[in-house]
């Protein structure tokens, strides 16, 4: 684990490359059924098609 100190706002900062990957469990993979499941029943709404320059 390496410490940074940020000399402009004088606040620690720990960076950690070890970190465990959450996208398997159970939790999340739900979510994202449930995201998916919504935005293909309703679509992505019109105004942030426009503002990412997403074309569906």
């Amino acid at each position: 684990m390496a410490n940074t100190i940020n000399k402009a706002s004088k606040s620690k900062l720990q960076v950690d490359n070890n970190v465990k990957d959450y996208g398997n469990q159970p939790f999340f993979i739900n979510k994202a059924n449930q995201s998916k499941a919504f935005l293909d029943k309703h679509g992505f709404p019109k105004d942030l098609r426009k503002k990412k320059g997403i074309n569906i």
